[in-house]
Parts: C-alpha cells; sequence; structure tokens
C-alpha cells in the first residue's frame, strides 16, 4: 500500500508555492485533459505554444526504441503516435526538469540529480518489454521516480541539506532520517505529487516501491513486480553511469544481480546498457543535463578493480616474496644507476627487464607494460603525469603496478604522478629493504587483482546461470502446461494492468471469453488424450488468429480468454467472429481422425462494465452464457 502526505498538510506545502510543479504549456496541458470533452487540436496548439517542449516531443516520438520506420514530421501525427496522456507525462517530465535545475540546498547535487533521472529513465525505456508497458510511460515514471527528493530540497533546503550529510548516500537510511525530522519521506511525498499530476497507479506504485521492490510483496510474476523490479534496475544501472570508476567497481555486483532477476544476461546485458549510455548522452545534450563518457560495459566488467593507492608496510619477515617471479620493465633509469637496481631486484626474486629511453622504446613499453614497471620520473621529453595518464589509458596499462623513482629535490611532481596514475613512488637513493617493501605491496596487489578477477568471472558464469534459470522458472509459473499459453493467473494480472491503463487513458478496450461447444462428448466419446489434443491444436490456432498486442489465455477447462487493448466495439467482434469462422472450419485431428469443433464466445467491452477488471471478465462471461443458451457457435456482446 501507497502512504500518501495528508491532504491537509500537502495543501499546505502547495500554498508555500515551493513544490516543484508543471509550469506554463504543462500546466495547462494537465487543465485540458481533465475536460472529457477536450479536442486532440486544442493539444496540438497548446504544445506548439512552446517551440522547445514541441521539439522535444518530436524527438521523442522518433526515437529508434518505438520502432517506426518513417520520421514524423508533424507534431499533430507525434502527438496522436504517442496518445494524449503519454504527452500530458512527457511534458509534465521536461517541465519539472527545466523548472528545477538548481536550488538552495547546498548538499543536494542538481546537476547529479537530473543526470541520474535522465539515465534512469532512458534505461526504463530499454527495459520496457520486460515489464509489459509501452516504452513512452516508463521512461516518464523513471525520469520522476526520485522526484521527492527534489521536493524535499525545495520545501527544507538547510534541514534538507543536514539530513543528506547524515544519511551520506544511504537510500534506507534516508527514508528513515526524513520521517525522523519532518514526520514524511521523499517516496510518500513524491507519491503524492505524481497523483497530483494524474500519473497512472501502476506507475506510481512501482514508484513507491522500487527503492526496496521486495518489501512490496507483490505477486511473483506479476506486471507490477516486473515493473517495479526493472525500475530498481534502471535507478542501479544510472548510479553506474553516474560514479566514478572507483565506485562504479563496487556498484556491479548489485547491478548483476538485478538483470539476472528479470532474465538479463551476458551479451544482452552489454548490448543493452552501450545502447543506454550512447541515448543517455545524446538526450544529455539536447536537455543540458549533466552524463559523462563510459567505457563499453563489458570493458567494464572484464576489468580489475581500479588501483589502489597504497604506503609503505613492513617487510616479510623471510626478507623475500614467495610470490611467482615477475617481470619488472625498467623504463628510462639513468646508467650509472642501473647495475644496482638490476641487481636488487635479482635478489628480491624478480626478472629486470631493460627499456631505454628514446621515445621508440617508450611507447613500446606504454603499449606492451610489464605487471610492474620502475620508471625515472625524470626521463627527458616526457612529464611524468602526461606518462602515467598514456599509461593508464591503455587496457594492458590498467593493470600494470607503476612505481616512479624520483630524486629528493623532485617533491613538487610527486603528488601530480600520483593523481595521474602511478601507485607509489621511490625516493633515491633506493636502498635493498625500500625496494623490498615496495615491491612486496606491488606482488600482493597484483595477486589480489587476480582473484579478484577470478572471482568476477565466477559471479559472472553464476549470473547468467540464475538469469536463465529465474528466466525458465518464471515463464513456466506463468504458463499452462498443456497449451503453452499464458495461464489464467498470467492473463488475469496481464487484464488488471491494462484495464487500468486504459481507464486513465481514456482508452478503449475488450475481452473475449470463449467456450468449446461439447466438449466434454469429445472426452467421452475419444477419451482425454483427444481431448488435450483438441485443445492444444485450438491454443496454437489462437495464438495465429490474435493480434501482437492481444493476450491469449488459458481461463480453465476447455474455456479461453483473450485481452485486446485498444479495441472498440466494432473491432472486438471482428476478431472474434473470425476466431468463431476459423475454428469452424479448421481440421482438428486425433489419430488421423477429423474433430469437427465449434466455439461460443463472450464480448465484454471497457465502456460497458463496472468498476474493474473482475467486471469486465464477469461480463464476458454473461455474453458467454447467452451465447450458449442462443444455440452456441456464435458471438455474442455484453449489454
Amino acid at each position: 500500500m501507497i502512504s500518501f502526505v495528508d491532504p491537509d498538510r500537502y495543501d499546505t506545502l502547495k500554498a508555500t508555492g515551493k513544490l516543484p510543479s508543471p509550469k506554463g504549456v504543462a500546466f495547462s496541458i494537465i487543465k485540458l485533459l481533465q475536460r472529457d470533452d477536450f479536442r486532440v487540436p486544442d493539444l496540438v496548439q497548446l504544445v506548439q505554444s512552446d517551440p522547445a517542449i514541441a521539439g522535444r516531443l518530436l524527438k521523442f516520438a522518433n526515437a529508434a526504441a518505438f520502432g517506426r520506420t518513417r520520421p514524423i514530421v508533424s507534431l499533430q501525427r507525434a502527438i496522436v503516435a504517442l496518445g494524449a496522456f503519454r504527452v500530458r507525462d512527457l511534458v509534465i517530465s521536461f517541465s519539472v526538469m527545466h523548472s528545477h535545475t538548481s536550488g538552495q540546498c547546498a548538499a543536494f547535487d542538481y546537476a547529479a540529480f537530473w543526470g541520474h533521472s535522465l539515465a534512469t529513465g532512458i534505461a526504463c525505456q530499454e527495459l520496457a518489454h520486460f515489464a509489459q508497458i509501452s516504452s513512452e510511460e516508463i521512461f516518464t515514471i523513471g525520469l520522476l521516480a526520485r522526484v521527492g527528493e527534489l521536493a524535499m530540497a525545495s520545501l527544507y533546503p538547510d534541514e534538507y541539506a543536514t539530513v543528506l550529510l547524515k544519511a551520506q548516500g544511504a537510500q534506507s537510511e534516508l527514508a528513515s532520517l526524513e520521517r525522523e525530522r519532518f514526520a514524511m519521506d521523499h517516496l510518500q511525498l513524491g507519491a503524492t505529487m505524481l497523483a497530483e499530476w494524474g500519473m497512472p497507479e501502476i506507475l506510481i506504485r512501482a514508484a513507491y516501491h522500487h527503492e526496496e521492490p521486495d518489501v512490496a510483496d507483490f505477486a511473483d510474476g506479476s506486471r507490477l513486480q516486473t515493473l517495479t523490479h526493472s525500475l530498481n534496475f534502471a535507478r542501479s544501472l544510472a548510479e553506474v553511469c553516474m560514479a566514478d570508476e572507483e565506485s562504479r567497481w563496487s556498484l556491479l555486483p548489485g547491478l548483476l544481480t538485478r538483470a539476472a532477476r528479470l532474465g538479463i544476461s551476458g551479451d544482452a546485458l552489454n548490448d543493452m546498457v552501450d545502447r543506454m549510455v550512447r541515448r543517455w548522452r545524446e538526450w544529455g545534450a539536447t536537455l543540458q543535463v549533466r552524463t559523462q563518457e563510459m567505457p563499453p560495459f563489458a570493458e567494464i566488467l572484464a576489468a580489475s578493480p581500479p588501483s589502489r593507492r597504497v604506503s609503505s608496510t613492513p617487510a616479510e619477515p623471510s626478507g623475500r616474496i614467495g610470490a611467482p617471479r615477475l617481470q619488472v620493465q625498467l623504463l628510462g633509469i639513468p646508467l650509472t644507476e642501473l647495475p644496482e637496481l638490476m641487481q636488487q631486484i635479482e635478489e628480491l626474486g624478480h626478472l629486470p627487464m631493460l627499456i631505454d629511453g628514446h621515445d621508440d622504446a617508450i611507447m613500446q613499453a606504454l603499449r606492451q607494460p610489464a605487471r610492474i614497471v620502475i620508471a625515472e620520473m625524470a626521463m627527458p621529453g616526457l612529464q611524468p603525469a602526461a606518462f602515467c595518464r598514456i599509461l593508464r589509458q591503455t587496457p594492458a596499462g590498467k593493470e600494470t603496478y607503476l612505481l616512479l623513482l624520483a630524486s629528493p629535490q623532485g617533491d613538487s611532481h610527486i603528488l601530480e604522478a600520483i593523481d595521474a596514475g602511478a601507485d607509489d613512488v621511490l625516493v633515491k637513493p633506493v636502498t635493498l629493504q625500500t625496494l623490498r617493501v615496495r615491491l612486496n605491496t606491488a606482488t600482493r596487489m597484483l595477486l589480489l587483482r587476480d582473484e579478484i578477477q577470478r572471482e568476477r568471472r565466477g559471479i559472472m558464469r553464476s549470473t547468467d546461470q540464475f538469469a536463465v534459470a529465474h528466466k525458465r522458472l518464471l515463464r513456466e509459473a506463468l504458463t499452462d502446461t498443456l497449451t503453452q499459453l499464458p495461464n489464467r493467473r498470467h492473463g488475469l494480472d496481464f487484464l488488471a494492468s491494462e484495464w487500468a491503463f486504459a481507464q486513465s487513458n481514456a482508452l478503449p478496450m475488450a475481452c473475449l471469453l470463449l467456450d468449446i461447444d461439447h466438449f466434454k462428448r469429445i472426452n467421452d466419446t475419444l477419451g482425454h488424450p483427444a481431448g488435450d489434443a483438441v485443445l492444444q491444436q485450438l491454443a496454437d490456432l489462437l495464438k495465429r488468429a490474435s493480434r501482437p498486442e492481444d493476450l491469449v489465455f488459458r481461463y480453465g477447462g476447455e474455456e479461453f480468454a483473450a485481452v485486446l487493448p485498444n479495441a472498440n466495439a466494432q473491432t472486438a467482434v471482428q476478431i472474434a467472429e473470425r476466431i468463431r469462422g476459423l475454428v469452424q472450419k479448421y481440421d482438428f485431428l486425433w489419430q488421423r481422425r477429423s474433430i469437427p469443433l465449434t466455439v461460443s464466445i463472450g464480448v465484454a467491452i471497457l465502456s460497458s462494465t463496472g468498476k474493474d477488471s473482475q467486471a469486465l471478465i464477469e461480463a464476458a462471461d454473461a455474453a458467454l452464457y447467452q451465447a450458449k443458451n442462443g444455440g452456441r457457435n456464435r458471438v455474442t456482446v455484453a449489454g
């Protein structure tokens, strides 16, 4: 259940004028669509009055995710394609975003907030088919899922800054601290705002529970559960996109687990993330929202953990390194210092490799560095910081442990080199004891990286296996074993969500209930195996006869149902008559014996039913009963 803000208190909050809210054209669109007699031309005229919003809607309508082959150049066509209520939701999102790019709360990073929110919205679009929802709708809720946090920062800038600093980024802690300080949290406030703006209930519930989807206790496999987990995964992916390299590494295990729960694994995840990041950066440029570059996701998964800055640690009592013999590249070391340094490295159990300081040799070393590199900071013609940055840009260079040799007078460049990617610095003269400590540390770090990489590969394999198993189990739980159609549970859940969407967007929809005439005779005369064969053949026929957007499911026994989104009475009757006619003509076979078959179908239309989806299925059932009583092999529409 959603805990909304008390209405009287919410009115008081609104009266302050500080709550984020749609402005100008967006506010006018909300008012227009509250009227039962609104016209699309009026909506087009409103959108046209704001060229920026009109341009964004056209770009959105032409997005590749919607699969349209011809570009939409007419604003009216774009609005019709998106739907009036989806246009409303998108305009609200864009309006709130551009009205609140800054604020008074010192601890609230407004630019990062919108960068993260945009990344969540774009990631949600990639998951639209998993959540069984339009990409326009799920984009909107992804963009606005955290709007309650923005509202808190706007209402209470100083106090909320204190709360944010105490929470230190932990969302569960943040909500608890908010309730303690303000007697409400950002989830309650966000849900109340979304409801006022007219967002569909299923989207509000998903946003309210998306931070902790398991606590919501939604039915396994339900559309609402999948939508909420999709939003949770999209948020996690947005955090990865906004994070720096070191923070990103720690976020990956949680992201992979969330992906597995949705049945996303392997290459599919890599392609999805890379596509999402490209679109995020494109939309960020259009909307002037902060984004950042990110390497290909496969490269992120394969990489070692980021280099950790370490200081000297005591040498092991044995004095020698018990790890495998490693190659140590010596780069640009003055000739007078080389013999002693090479002898020290050999004494410590490693293999020194000399690279001279010429440009070609340096570039070769940068392309193919050893596991450990010791480089002279005073190399002629190359600044230490530049050398570190170039090394770290290559895949092999990211894995290298880099030690720089510095003269006692080179302190001014040491911190600069460390910030640019060096792991440690050796100040001359280098003693055997000092070198032993540094190489011990380097070896431990390299072994740790290798171990983490092995664990990461194991996690990836386990995640892929879990994703496949979870997807299979979920499919089995929602599929009728005999006919391989969606089962009653899946079908009624789909019906409920489509009913809610149609109601909130003033769209038509219909439901068919179909029953095989005299099915008992088949079982009695030919046996149950014959009856099962007929049910399987009929299921295949129904799948071929339905539209791509329809859902046909086994309702029970010899009864089947079909949910027809965006179908008015005429369309629904045409589909039902086509099914009836195809069944009557079809040659059902059992052991080479033909079995004649007819069906009776009841049709119910959204406008002719009561307050919920159950009333729609009951109306279809009543119409089916009339068809049976009227002689069978016919279609009857609920009155």
